[in-house]
């Protein structure tokens, strides 16, 4: 297959091949758009223009800055603020340990936050809790040849890698746990619609058995069909709350906090270790222009 060159790219943008040369070598001098920077690098990504060796010189200068860019949830809940507060603070351990700063921000909707994101010319982003929609946004300010690694979201694009709870191995772990099938499975909400339906669809029970937690006089309509029945539930804090009607769950600790947790509970828990290899997946990248993993998930095993 023919390589992809800066004609094509800029055929394919509709701009002048110098624009794309300005851009991909990310020259200062030029006032160029950011409509037009966003439309080359897009069309780079899309073309797939990779120049061996040469593609280093699109990442002339290297900031040493990690961005990890967690989306805010459309509806917040008392346990939103510690739901990825280990993870945040495990990647960062690790991006420090390799000699990176890190870059933390919500990101909610506004332009003016993507905008100050592309300023900050990034080595490397994590995205956590990103819906398909707001990451189609924000993944365009993001320059060629830039590794972006999504948690906790099924994004529809081979460019990107997934990292994403081992929800099949998990649930079997639940049944054995509870001594039988589950009766019920309630869920705290993603932002992701598609990584919902993949956990609808790991659990293998009917839509009506499934609760996506909103509210606690909608999450006791639902367990009151349930009653003295078993169920898992995903988020150690929503079981709290489902402990408060039914105590014959077991719960998948997706906050990494099972401590909170009576030891009655049964508990599906993940090893925060497992983020080093995917830190250094990303450094890997930074570090070699050449360098691509085929594989496009990372399962975190949970263990009884």
């Amino acid at each position: 297959m023919k390589k992809a060159t800066i004609k094509d790219i800029a055929k394919a943008a509709g701009v002048s091949i110098a624009t794309v040369s300005y851009i991909l070598n990310d020259v200062k001098t030029q006032s160029i758009s950011d409509e037009t920077r966003v439309k080359v690098m897009k069309a780079a990504q899309q073309l797939k223009y990779v120049a061996n060796r040469t593609a280093q010189s699109l990442k002339i200068k290297k900031t040493g800055l990690i961005g990890i860019l967690l989306f805010q949830e459309q509806e917040d809940h008392y346990w939103s603020d510690f739901k990825y507060a280990k993870t945040v603070g495990k990647i960062e351990q690790i991006c420090g340990q390799l000699g990176y700063h890190v870059i933390f921000m919500q990101v909610r909707s506004q332009l003016s936050d993507y905008k100050m994101i592309m300023e900050r010319n990034l080595d490397g982003v994590f995205l956590i809790n990103a819906d398909q929609e707001r990451f189609g946004t924000i993944s365009n300010y993001f320059g060629f040849g830039i590794p972006v690694f999504v948690i906790d979201s099924y994004i529809d694009d081979s460019l990107f890698h997934k990292i994403i709870p081992d929800f099949a191995q998990s649930f079997r772990a639940c049944e054995a746990a509870l001594g039988g099938r589950p009766e019920f499975l309630v869920t705290d909400a993603y932002n992701n619609a598609k990584l919902a339906g993949f956990i609808r669809e790991q659990s293998g029970l009917e839509d009506e058995r499934i609760c996506v937690y909103d509210n606690p006089e909608q999450l006791n309509d639902f367990l009151s069909r349930f009653e003295g029945k078993p169920g898992i539930v995903i988020n150690e804090f929503l079981a709290l709350e489902v402990l408060k009607t039914t105590a014959r769950i077991a719960a998948v600790c997706t906050c990494h906090c099972p401590q909170v947790l009576p030891g009655t509970v049964g508990r599906i828990t993940f090893d925060l270790n497992d983020y080093q290899e995917i830190v250094h997946k990303m450094d890997r990248y930074i570090q070699d222009a050449d360098y691509v993993d085929p594989e496009k998930f990372y399962y975190l095993s949970g263990t009884p």
